[in-house]
């Protein structure tokens, strides 16, 4: 975990896909490693581990950075020794999103991609990327006793720890976040009419569930098709638009990939319609976002919409900022001509706040690391030293990931700020409530500075 200006938008099939979504030893999960003294993955001075990502095609723009981020954090920690002596070694395999075409040089078969990684073979897989990807090599991992860890998607599907016990989510899930938005704008404005539009699959229905579950009944909802958005260039969210504005929807909730939220922007662009945006944390990296309006428009559309982080923003005095700065700096081959006056995007800091996850993990395990000792470390320490706002917590029963945020508005075609400061947190179920978080995390650990 990380953002026209026209009367009429034109899409790239790249843009649209981005961010879809802000993703061996034949025993079982949990005693992989354990009863032998050869770890897989793990040698006395390195720890290999690896994922699948889309490096290049439809859906590589943007996200072919998260990857890059948390190696780059690995490569600083190398240079300072490694942890207990161990560097890391981070091989990314190019699976396409699983889409032939479009741009594509990798193999687009994820299934093939973790194949090849367990024949390295991996201590686990770490932040590999999408809902419907990762869903399709679980049990292949499950059954190879490898860790799937910090996947990188907001999907419910990753805690599901009694199925399988070495999944692990990392960011908060669609649900909390629209639990979130729901507090938010129920008491912003009370007498607001909703709108809601999300993508066609988990992370529309648990999105909209969400906001359910937070007291809004949207006076319309509908849910996109990923296809139809690509097939047609765009132009099939104009009818939704289209309704909200025929509704008299004051405000409109996009749970969106970037390449829909243009969309939504650009339709409403063409219809004089300006409602209070509020736009997921997938979907809304007003860099990304920006890309098809730069300078086509007086204004930038996306300017005063309302979104979420579980990220401090880069408008804000965290210690993490220029700490992520620096080691973005430290890795010119991944991120060439990148200095401390760069954008600092969505993507690279949660490829940045997930290597930090990672490496604090590893610390915390001690330096006798096995499969099942890592997992047992992950359930068992609250993690409050890194980059999220609140502490990164799992339980044997709980593997999600993080679970809280503040509300964010777009304050620019690159930046975002915190709208009021307050960090909530919820969790997944449809009762659960949203409360002011009592604990954030603190600064950056002595040993990573």
């Amino acid at each position: 975990m990380v953002k026209s200006k026209t009367r009429r938008v034109t899409i790239t099939g790249t843009a649209l896909l981005l961010c879809l979504g802000l993703v061996t030893a034949g025993t079982s999960i949990v005693g992989a490693g354990a009863a032998t003294k050869k770890v897989p993955g793990v040698t006395a001075h390195q720890i290999t581990i690896g994922a699948t990502e889309p490096v290049t095609g439809i859906a590589s723009s943007g996200y072919n950075q998260v990857a890059k981020a948390a190696n780059a954090v690995f490569k600083y920690v190398n240079k300072r020794g490694g942890i207990y002596g161990r560097t890391i070694k981070y091989v990314i395999k190019d699976d396409c999103y699983g889409t032939p075409g479009f741009g594509c040089t990798g193999v687009p078969n994820t299934a093939t991609q973790t194949h090849a990684l367990l024949g390295i073979p991996v201590f686990a897989t770490v932040a590999s990327l999408g809902t419907p990807t990762q869903d399709s090599v679980r049990a292949l991992l499950k059954g190879d006793g490898v860790p799937q860890l910090y996947v990188a998607s907001g999907s419910q599907d990753w805690n599901n720890a009694h199925q399988y016990p070495g999944l692990f989510g990392w960011q908060p899930s669609y649900n909390e976040e629209s639990k979130i938005f729901a507090k938010y704008l129920t008491a912003t404005y009370p007498n607001g009419s909703v709108c809601f539009l999300g993508q066609g699959d988990d992370f529309g229905t648990d999105g909209l569930a969400g906001l359910i579950a937070g007291g809004i009944t949207p006076t319309a909802e509908s849910l996109y098709s990923v296809d139809a958005l690509v097939a047609s260039n765009g132009a099939s969210i104009a009818p939704y638009i289209q309704q909200f504005q025929s509704d008299k929807c004051t405000i409109v909730v996009l749970d969106s990939i970037p390449g829909a939220t243009d969309a939504a922007l650009g339709a409403a662009l063409q219809l004089s319609y300006s409602p209070q945006w509020v736009i997921s944390s997938v979907g809304s990296d007003p860099q990304t976002v920006d890309a098809p309006f730069v300078g086509k428009v007086p204004t930038d559309p996306e300017i005063g919409a309302i979104s979420f982080s579980y990220l401090p923003t880069t408008t804000t005095s965290s210690p993490w900022i220029p700490w992520i700065y620096k080691v973005i700096e430290a890795d010119p081959a991944d991120f060439p001509g990148f200095t401390s006056t760069s954008v600092l995007n969505g993507n690279i800091a949660y490829g940045a706040a997930v290597g930090v996850a990672f490496v604090e993990a590893l610390k915390a395990n001690g330096k006798n690391l096995t499969r099942a000792s890592f997992l047992k470390t992950l359930q068992s320490v609250t993690f409050s030293q890194t980059p999220s706002l609140v502490p990164l917590r799992y339980t044997a029963s709980d593997h999600q990931g993080l679970n809280g945020g503040y509300i964010t508005t777009v304050t620019s075609d690159s930046a975002m700020k915190p709208l009021t400061g307050t960090v909530y947190t919820t969790d997944s179920s449809t009762t659960g409530p949203v409360t002011v978080a009592k604990t954030l995390s603190s600064g950056i650990p002595a040993w990573l500075k």
